[in-house]
């Protein structure tokens, strides 16, 4: 059945049974929680199970041609709204008032072939200020049977008015389980088995997230730590040209700045467990130990906080859009000064 997709999220999938079998379906929801735990899975299967022509409105089939529609993006009454970039170099992508004027034109009919229109906002929190009081008024004033649902992963960057007026539900980072499963799954659909081992590295690497799971480049990932733990042990005043040289290169890579960033972030997080408290198997990186209590031994407690906060800042600057080169270069500096 269709709900039986959502896996790892009970209570969501619980709330959202009993309101169609009760019938108290709200005229717009807010999924929230981190990125790719499956709100915008579950958003999708409710659509299915309110327009289902075989088990709707209680549940989908997967099976009968509304269902199929709606997984093929190709029902007449669903829409998915999706933030995209201005330009090429753009490093944001955000939801313009142009997009929310015509997903609003299309919400103002009956739905033509099932019970209920359904739209899907991926990523509301992108929106801009335009475009978030425009969509409001459609929130004030909902149109008949339509259902709204806003899926972010930081609900604290929508209005709160626009928040007020829907039924939130929070989504939790998948349990290892979980994780495990749809990555068996997946595997096994394309290269026909999954190693016990690379199922094991990517549960634990996931965070809870499915997109991570899926799409890490293990060895491309390996590269990138090893640097970065090499970075962290020499950074100082007297090897500033290794810490330019690294500037250099990451500044051209400003789709993947974010990733190596937090990637520097988890490595000094477990750096600091192992310092502060010696429990290894509270670490992330766990192939990495050795590597790791290594560097502990190097760096103090305070240096390696001041590392992390300087990380922190940086990505937070990063995404106000600041320089790229002169937001990594005032990190390493910080480095140097916690060193």
């Amino acid at each position: 059945m269709s709900f039986d997709n959502i896996l790892g999220q009970d209570r969501p999938r619980q709330i959202l049974k009993k309101a169609l079998r009760n019938e108290c379906i709200p005229n717009s929801y807010l999924f929230y929680g981190q990125e790719s735990v499956g709100k915008k899975l579950a958003a999708i299967e409710l659509a299915k199970a309110l327009n289902c022509e075989v088990s709707g409105p209680v549940d989908g089939c997967d099976q009968c041609a509304s269902c199929l529609k709606i997984e093929e993006r190709t029902h007449p009454d669903f829409f998915i709204l999706e933030p995209e970039k201005s330009s090429p170099t753009a490093r944001t992508a955000i939801l313009k008032i142009d997009a929310i004027r015509e997903l609003q034109k299309k919400l103002a009919y009956l739905p033509y072939q099932g019970q209920t229109k359904v739209a899907i906002i991926n990523n509301a929190d992108c929106i801009n200020p335009q475009a978030a009081n425009s969509f409001l008024k459609t929130l004030e004033e909902p149109p008949s049977q339509t259902l709204i649902i806003l899926i972010a992963s930081n609900p604290y960057q929508l209005l709160p008015t626009i928040v007020s007026r829907c039924q939130g539900i929070r989504f939790y980072p998948l349990p290892s389980s979980a994780i495990r499963k749809i990555i068996a799954r997946h595997l096994a659909s394309e290269t026909g088995e999954a190693q016990p081992e690379e199922l094991e590295l990517r549960s634990r690497r996931a965070n809870g997230q499915v997109s991570r799971a899926l799409e890490e480049d293990l060895l491309e990932t390996s590269q990138h730590r090893e640097e970065l733990i090499d970075l962290i042990a020499v950074v100082s005043f007297k090897r500033m040209d290794k810490a330019f040289t690294w500037t250099k290169t990451w500044a051209k890579k400003t789709d993947r700045l974010q990733m190596v960033l937090d990637e520097l972030t988890n490595l000094l997080r477990d750096v600091a467990v192992i310092k502060a408290s010696r429990a290894s198997n509270a670490i992330f990186n766990k192939d990495l130990t050795r590597k790791l209590e290594s560097l502990a031994q190097q760096k103090s407690l305070p240096a390696l906080l001041a590392m992390f906060d300087a990380v922190q800042k940086t990505k937070a600057a990063l995404k106000s859009n600041a320089n790229a080169q002169l937001s990594l270069e005032n990190m390493l500096i910080n480095f140097c000064e916690a060193a």
